[in-house]
């Protein structure tokens, strides 16, 4: 019953997937491939990683062609939101960096399960919030909402070819901290999940490196995919149709200026956070 089961919401994974794939390239999502392009550029590190390894959020919008200076200066500020930053000396998540020799365990959970509709509706609204007031700040926060719907999509795009339960990221660190080294959880957000899930690279260099410092991994959950973890992908394969929609509909509706008109912009692309 247990591999009927199994069997069964694979099949319905690979079914949701494949139509991300399909239906990400046309429509209301069509205005994120930039992000592909982005993410499809990005440098693997090496195995384990002999210098630090980061990107971001913010990082990824500065690489927008098309984003002023003076915009990508201050999306530096949505490193809290969605940031990945390791090496030989520090890793650490969405802002914090952790020397290794603090580092208590890494433990693998499967990214889907720790993907939902409510992290990415959070992740919006946040978004809204951290994001200062600066020149051409409404164009900045829909690129901000677009890139991080865009990668929670490629992820999905990713896992077309295997399993969903077998996309198993390094996204959990215990460590000690403060004065009495007591143990304390990060647990990465939306982004650096969907992030990790998406680059098997970076996320298998990620695991390396911490063996190579002797922090032990932890393997995942090795529960069977379920049919409610299914639904839930679905469900946030379909809210990332809406929220594209949303930002869509609001360049359309409120006339909102590109971002060759944006004050303050030089015509020159803003520089990786």
């Amino acid at each position: 019953m247990g591999d009927a089961v199994t069997s069964a919401a694979t099949t319905a994974g690979k079914d949701i997937v494949n139509r991300a794939s399909q239906a990400g390239r046309g429509g209301a999502t069509a205005s994120g491939d930039w992000v592909h392009g982005v993410l499809g550029a990005l440098p693997a590190p090496a195995a384990p990683a002999v210098e630090q390894w980061e990107f971001s959020l913010g990082a990824l919008v500065c690489r927008h062609p098309r984003v002023p200076a003076i915009t990508a200066k201050a999306l530096r500020s949505l490193d809290g939101i969605g940031a990945l930053r390791f090496g030989p000396e520090s890793v650490g998540f969405d802002g914090e960096d952790i020397p290794w020799d603090k580092v208590v365990r890494i433990q693998l959970h499967n990214a889907f399960a720790a993907m939902t509709t409510d992290a990415l509706d959070n992740e919006v609204d946040r978004v809204r919030e951290l994001l200062p007031p600066i020149p051409g700040r409404k164009w900045a926060v829909t690129k901000v909402v677009e890139g991080l719907a865009a990668v929670v999509l490629a992820s999905l795009e990713q896992a077309a070819d295997e399993r969903l339960d077998a996309v198993n990221v390094a996204c959990e660190i215990t460590y000690r901290g403060g004065m009495l080294g007591r143990e304390k959880t990060l647990r990465a957000n939306l982004f650096t999940t969907a992030l990790l899930a998406h680059q098997a690279d970076v996320a298998y260099s990620l695991v390396v490196t911490a063996q190579a410092k002797g922090v032990p991994v932890l393997p995942a959950d090795p529960g069977a995919l379920s049919v409610e973890m299914v639904e839930r992908v679905r469900a946030l394969r379909a809210r990332t149709d809406t929220v594209a929609a949303e930002l869509q509909a609001e360049r359309e509706d409120d006339g909102q200026p590109g971002p060759s008109a944006l004050p303050g912009q030089q015509g020159h692309p803003g520089q990786p956070a």
